[in-house]
């Protein structure tokens, strides 16, 4: 028979949690880059859609700054 762990304790339970979240932000703004990227090569765009790319690679950065600043 198999011996059951400890249950995980509240407080660690929302730590986990908390940090899957971060993690799982993180991962949201990876793939809205990566689309991103995908949909708009720098080869063929316009002069307004490169100054719209910066405007949303910038949002981005500041998204993820924003939570590298919430993990300390």
């Amino acid at each position: 028979m198999k011996k059951m762990a400890n249950p995980i304790g509240i407080l660690t339970t929302q730590k986990i949690l908390k940090l899957r979240n971060y993690l799982q932000q993180i991962s949201h703004i990876s793939f809205s880059f990566a689309k991103i990227n995908r949909d708009y090569p720098l080869e063929g765009i316009s002069e307004k859609q490169a100054k719209e790319l910066i405007e949303v690679y910038e949002n981005l950065l500041k998204e993820a700054k924003k939570i590298i600043n919430l993990i300390g």
